[in-house]
């Protein structure tokens, strides 16, 4: 497993530099801290963006630094510095040319921006795509595995920064680094564990809901039948009753 190292424990002079090598169009130099790749665990920091809306054409998430957390704008700050400065102490080994420090400080784009009055840094790292898929796991505080859409802009996360290299251009290099994984602070959602496929089997329906409904039928049914034949039993008896007392007046008449 790669070392992960925390940012106030980052040492730059264990950070090495290689030679750039052409890749097509650009050169590229790999970033080694302590002879591995250097993957930077990063302080609290708030997402200024929604996920939801990060893709492979606009990768990049945006962060805001705390002040409490002004300790990582340095260290992010002080290795942009050490980029700089490599790069212009290295350069006629690579570019076969001493070129001014001015020169090479505006070709860099930087991590970090220079600090503004009563406003609390940014900085923007990006999400590894292969073509529209985001590679980067996301997961709650509860190491759940959670959703691009499921969090919210203003939400606290933490992060692993893999810092792979420099990638130099015609006009510009920039470091190249991206969101290897990412932990955010949101609120739990209840899992609701629904399948996908029918798992009721045949054997469970002794007492199905079709089977209660049409006892409760047949119940109904005899109930109504037995008041029938309980009112018939009673009209009959009625009727037994007038013809005994038809017979009595007849027999009353011919005596």
């Amino acid at each position: 497993m790669t070392d992960i190292v925390k940012y106030d424990e980052v040492d730059l002079k264990k950070l090495s530099i290689s030679k750039p090598e052409r890749q097509r169009e650009s050169y590229y130099s790999e970033i080694k801290y302590d002879e591995n790749p250097f993957c930077l665990l990063t302080s609290k920091l708030n997402i200024s963006k929604k996920l939801s809306e990060i893709d492979n054409r606009n990768p990049y998430v945006e962060f805001e630094i705390s002040n409490k957390n002004l300790d990582f704008y340095q260290m992010m700050n002080d290795l942009d510095e050490k980029i700089v400065r490599t790069t212009y102490s290295n350069s006629i080994e690579w570019f076969k040319q001493r070129i001014p420090l001015e020169v090479i400080d505006d070709m860099y784009k930087r991590l970090t921006k220079p600090l503004s009055l009563n406003r609390n840094p940014k900085i923007k790292f990006k999400f590894p795509f292969i073509r529209e898929t985001n590679m980067c796991k996301i997961y709650n505080q509860y190491k759940e595995f959670v959703q691009p859409s499921d969090i919210i802009n203003d939400t606290d996360s933490i992060c692993i920064i893999h810092i792979r290299g420099i990638k130099f251009m015609k006009q510009q290099y920039i470091c190249d680094c991206y969101i290897n994984q990412m932990k955010v602070y949101i609120q739990r959602k209840t899992n609701f564990k629904i399948p996908d496929e029918c798992i009721i089997e045949e054997s469970f329906h002794d007492s199905s809901d079709e089977e209660i409904v049409d006892d409760i039928a047949i119940q109904e049914i005899t109930e109504s039948r037995r008041n029938l034949i309980e009112q018939r039993k009673r009209e009959i008896e009625k009727m037994n009753e007038i013809q005994r007392e038809i017979d009595n007046l007849e027999k009353s008449l011919n005596d």
